[in-house]
């Protein structure tokens, strides 16, 4: 295995980028199975489900935001 190039900085900062991308992909997957009714049978907590796996997204979408703001690599 090959390192990737960089210095420790760039590659923490690629390396949360990623973190919270699969963060809020991880809970999108999560919700659209939840709206497409592919849960188990009798599930009755739905909207709060929902309503945390939205919470998800916001949080990693909004540590993203400030990371890109304050450490972006540009």
């Amino acid at each position: 295995m090959t390192r990737e190039a960089g210095t420790i900085r760039e590659r923490i900062y690629k390396a949360l980028v990623s973190h919270y991308t699969a963060e809020q992909e991880t809970a999108l997957v999560k919700i659209d199975a939840l709206l497409r009714g592919d849960v188990v049978p009798g599930h009755v907590a739905l909207t709060e489900d929902i309503d945390k796996q939205l919470s998800k997204v916001a949080d990693a979408a909004e540590k993203m935001s400030i990371l890109k703001r304050y450490y972006g690599m540009n």
